[in-house]
């Protein structure tokens, strides 16, 4: 064989060579890509929107409590709450299912990457008359019952 053939064989066989590692390193970079679930697992927000008013609770997201005071003659006892928790997270008991909220519930909250919190939910019956929810007794308004003080009667 003459030197051109034989360097021109060995160039044959580089290429060969690279086309194959190409081939494999590309092929298994589809492979290596990894997705990153998220670990939050909060209650974002908590109401009981079948009362009229609707009763928006406090999240302390920092003590994983929820705290909601309902008006006076609420039947605590066949409560459904609407339950807003992170993006890709589940709650259970579920959104929309009915408790008895006479003594505090717990509610568990899972990530997407299986990340658990436990959040206890405490609802209060107002005390005074029935007016506006979370709010100070101001002129013009009879009681709280979000503070459990009775405001003054307006003009």
């Amino acid at each position: 064989m003459s030197q051109t053939a034989v360097i021109t064989w060995i160039v044959i066989i580089i290429i060969v060579i690279l086309a194959i590692w190409a081939w494999w390193y590309f092929s298994n970079q589809n492979t290596a890509t990894t997705t990153t679930l998220s670990s939050d697992a909060s209650i974002t927000s908590f109401s009981f929107q079948s009362l009229n008013p609707p009763v928006q609770a406090t999240v302390d997201t920092t003590n994983d409590t929820v705290m909601a005071t309902v008006p006076t003659g609420t039947d605590v006892t066949t409560l459904t709450p609407t339950i807003t928790v992170a993006a890709n997270a589940t709650v259970s008991p579920a959104s929309g299912t009915s408790e008895d909220f006479t003594n505090p519930v717990t509610y568990t909250v899972t990530a997407q990457d299986g990340t658990t919190q436990t959040y206890t939910v405490t609802v209060s019956i107002g005390t005074g008359a029935t007016g506006t929810i979370g709010t100070t007794g101001t002129t013009g308004t009879t009681g709280t019952g979000g503070t459990g003080t009775s405001g003054t009667t307006g003009q």
